[in-house]
């Protein structure tokens, strides 16, 4: 007689991910679990996903299929996507503004992702957007804003210091917005755009390539380049601080391009290089294979850009159609001086380095857990 193979379950889950230390708590598990309505597993105030009533898991592996750090399903996305490594597919890349000087001044870079979800939402194209929010003065939430205004304010890095830094113990630059999924959807014929780091983007993928519910009313993704993400610590912030001679308490913006960029209140800038990270960084992301989210219908970051403009790779026909159409009507702007072939050469060639660098990583890590 032979064994009947059960498909993986949470426990393989825990086993091979969790145990490794390479859980990127996107939330995908907990937002596309089949057994959502009796609350089998459920998101944790930090660490990975847990088990919420064991007895209710229906073992029916699809935690275990959109992992992103199981890459099952990689053959079947990669194809789909034509994937190539280090940058993916891509059709176009530019720099890029935001027209609205408002969301400009709440902007970490050039306001793209926001101005191209503003459009989107005045032309009715979805009902609202995930994205993450600010939540105190450093902590970040996911959020689903479905006007403008509410866009605008999830926009940026910026800190509200009139708190003092209380939460900054707690505060993660990894917002699983994800797990906001399942409690946004109020009818079937909904449509919606989500924002999101790689990991984030290719269990999305991973669902849609499974036609699991609701990946039907996921439109748009529009990816975030992703190098590293960070838990603060109490004892990880002291040491930068000490390292780095300066407070917590002074930070008014974060920004990642090629380096941790810190601005003061004083506008002085801090640049730490991620190799001085090691102490807040996630050890997830050292998993992680993917810096330009290669499965997105857009990719933004700061990367590459001037100052205050945005690196763009549109990706699919679909980010293609969305990003001319806010291109034509005015929500952006590709200023000529930054759009050069030798500049799009460099943006590229930087993206690309980058994304070298973080795949040769992930094989590094790779290597060692074998």
């Amino acid at each position: 007689m032979v064994d009947e193979v059960l498909p993986k379950s949470f426990d393989d889950l825990i086993k091979d991910v969790h145990e490794l230390g390479i859980c990127g708590e996107c939330g995908g598990c907990v937002s596309f679990c089949s057994a959502h309505e009796i609350k089998a597993i459920e998101m944790s105030e930090s660490g990975p996903p847990r088990y919420y009533n064991k007895d209710n898991c229906l073992k029916c592996g699809i935690c275990y299929l959109i992992c992103p750090q199981t890459h099952v399903l990689d053959k079947e996305l990669n194809e789909r996507y034509d994937y190539k490594v280090s940058i993916g597919n891509w059709l176009k890349i530019t720099s890029n503004q935001a027209n609205s000087e408002e969301i400009l001044k709440n902007a970490t870079d050039g306001g793209a992702v926001t101005a191209i979800l503003s459009y989107l939402l005045d032309r009715n194209l979805i009902n609202g957007a995930i994205v993450s929010k600010k939540e105190g003065p450093f902590n970040r939430v996911p959020f689903f804003a479905t006007t403008k205004e509410e866009l605008i304010e999830a926009a940026g890095s910026h800190f509200d210091l009139s708190q003092g830094v209380v939460g900054l113990e707690n505060y993660n630059t990894f917002i699983p917005t994800i797990a906001k999924l399942k409690k946004v959807v109020s009818s079937d014929m909904m449509s919606i755009a989500v924002v999101g780091t790689p990991c984030q983007i290719m269990s999305i993928r991973k669902m849609q390539e499974l036609s699991i519910l609701p990946a039907h009313i996921i439109k748009y993704t529009l990816g975030l380049f992703c190098n590293l993400n960070f838990s603060f610590s109490t004892e990880g912030r002291k040491e930068l601080e000490e390292k780095f001679n300066f407070s917590f308490s002074e930070v008014e913006k974060m920004n990642i391009k090629e380096e941790l960029i810190l601005t003061l209140q004083n506008q002085k800038s801090i640049q730490i290089d991620f190799n001085e990270l090691g102490g807040i960084t996630r050890a997830a992301c050292y998993a992680c294979r993917d810096f330009s989210n290669v499965y997105a219908d857009i990719s933004f970051g700061g990367l590459g850009s001037q100052d205050g403009f945005t690196t763009t790779v549109i990706r699919t026909k679909i980010g293609e159609e969305i990003y001319n159409n806010a291109l034509k009507e005015g929500y952006i702007k590709e200023p000529n001086e930054f759009n050069t072939s030798v500049k799009k050469s460099e943006m590229l060639a930087k993206v690309i380095g980058f994304g070298k660098r973080k795949y040769e990583r992930y094989a590094k890590a790779l290597k060692k857990r074998q």
